[in-house]
């Protein structure tokens, strides 16, 4: 995974929207009390799984570079 294929495209007190560059796919991630709670809304696709878990490590690394997550 290369740092320039996940983008934030939203960022709030409880949420954050991550987008897959090329494939277009977006994952939401919820934050909670200064931690990481997970994924919100519709369940992935199987195809988009392993998406989901590179855009999880790529959401909490810029959360915490961010100081949104401890």
């Amino acid at each position: 995974m290369t740092q320039d294929e996940f983008v934030i495209e939203e960022a709030g007190d409880k949420t954050i929207l991550v987008r897959h560059s090329l494939a277009g796919v977006r994952f939401l991630f919820v934050m909670k009390d200064r931690k990481f709670a997970g994924v919100a809304g519709n369940e992935p696709k199987p195809s988009d799984l392993s998406l989901l878990n590179q855009a999880r490590r790529f959401a909490i690394q810029e959360a915490r570079i961010q100081g949104w997550i401890d």
